[in-house]
């Protein structure tokens, strides 16, 4: 539920601002800034406001640009949709009746709300020994965070550890191998992105990585400490890696409107609504659900494809258009890792089914009762194409018709 709890900040509230036919978006990220876009060019009859305190960013470049050095933080910047404005603020919370309150003070009665407040990076489990230890063991979610760790390293080389063998990680792994960092990718799970790219894929990725840098596989991070100007990382096994700086990639949680470090997404049904009556989510913060089960999905393609759903459905909604359906998971992605291209589609979760594709490609196939949800390839973008077309012909039911585990 979103946090009906509006605390006193000392700050005297301001006026409600009302407008007829007022759509606010709460977030100027992939899903934020799809949302508002879809309502514009759909005829939303009434002002479009995006509330963000920074404003639009493509956060898909924060390693791939910043990371690396090829961008600035002001090459990452998004103009916002046409037809909306930018509202530099910060939602608080958003009471029971739909009235948001913000951080300066106002309070905002809109006719319809879009959380799109996206994710924050998970924190590592475990506790750095000192204050230098923790200011060299970071995420990497953020421009702030990018630069950070630019800062860092040396001019040229240096040594980083990459704890967390996922996308995120595994890109990373790649683009700073490429650049000339010495790199060492640590991962929990014997077969990194088995579950989310299933067992063909992660493995011909696992050995793509024992090829161009170090990989420590099923093992965890036991703690962590400096020593001069480098962090010491400890493994479970006993065994240390020292490095220049340890990036944190363990995956991201929901960041929602709140009061202090509350975290946690927000359950939505299929068409992105929330159970309060104009309000609706979409992208990391949004949690789908469907019989019962919900789905979190945090890219940066999905995110666009969950905001312009909720953007339709208040549209249907409100003001009575086409009704579109039940959201589903149909977006793709790609990544090039240590010169290859990983391309994939769809989503898997735990229950999902994986058999490898019958070709010489590096192609796996998942299935969650008998029809196809994800497929994912290395070197294979023609042959995940096919399959993904073939599959959306086949789709007859929902892809939530039944149950999904998480």
């Amino acid at each position: 539920m979103i946090d009906n709890h509006i605390p006193h900040w000392g700050i005297p509230h301001r006026e409600v601002i009302m407008s007829s036919e007022h759509a606010l978006i709460v977030g100027a990220g992939a899903a934020g800034w799809s949302a508002a876009d879809t309502l514009v060019r759909s005829g939303w009859p009434g002002p479009v406001t995006i509330v963000d305190p920074t404003g639009p960013t493509n956060r898909t470049l924060v390693n791939k640009g910043v990371l690396t050095g090829l961008l600035g933080r002001e090459q990452l910047g998004r103009p916002i949709p046409a037809g909306t404005e930018l509202l530099e603020d910060e939602v608080a919370a958003v009471q029971a009746d739909g009235t948001v309150h913000l951080r300066s003070g106002d309070r905002v009665a809109p006719t319809a709300v879009v959380i799109a407040t996206g994710s924050a990076p998970r924190r590592h489990s475990f506790s750095p020994d000192g204050d230098a230890g923790a200011e060299r063991i970071l995420p990497l979610h953020s421009i702030e965070d990018a630069e950070r760790i630019r800062s860092l390293l040396p001019s040229s080389g240096g040594r980083v550890a990459v704890l967390g063998a996922g996308l995120i990680g595994s890109e990373t792994a790649s683009l700073l191998a490429d650049s000339g960092v010495d790199v060492t990718l640590l991962a929990r799970s014997p077969l990194p992105l088995r579950d989310q790219l299933g067992p063909t894929v992660a493995s011909d990725l696992l050995r793509r990585h024992r090829d161009r840098i170090r990989i420590r596989t099923g093992r965890d991070v036991a703690r962590a400490a400096t020593r001069s100007d480098i962090v010491v990382v400890e493994l479970s096994d006993g065994e240390t890696v020292e490095a220049d700086v340890a990036i944190v990639a363990h995956g991201t949680l929901a960041r929602r409107p709140s009061v202090g470090a509350q975290t946690g997404a927000l359950t939505v049904d299929a068409r992105l609504r929330t159970g309060l009556r104009g309000v609706y989510a979409a992208g990391g913060v949004a949690s789908i659900l469907s019989h019962g089960t919900a789905v979190r999905v945090d890219h940066w393609e999905d995110a666009a494809a969950q905001g312009a759903h909720a953007a339709r459905s208040i549209l249907h909604d409100l003001l009575g258009a086409a009704d579109p359906g039940e959201y589903r998971f149909e977006s793709g992605f790609s990544a090039r890792i240590h010169g290859g291209t990983l391309t994939a589609w769809g989503v898997a979760t735990r229950a999902t089914q994986w058999s490898r594709h019958d070709s010489d490609e590096a192609v796996g196939v998942g299935r969650h009762f008998g029809q196809v949800t994800a497929v994912a390839g290395i070197d294979a973008a023609g042959t995940v194409r096919s399959i993904v077309e073939a599959a959306r012909r086949d789709l007859r039911e929902p892809l939530h018709r039944y149950p999904i585990g998480v």
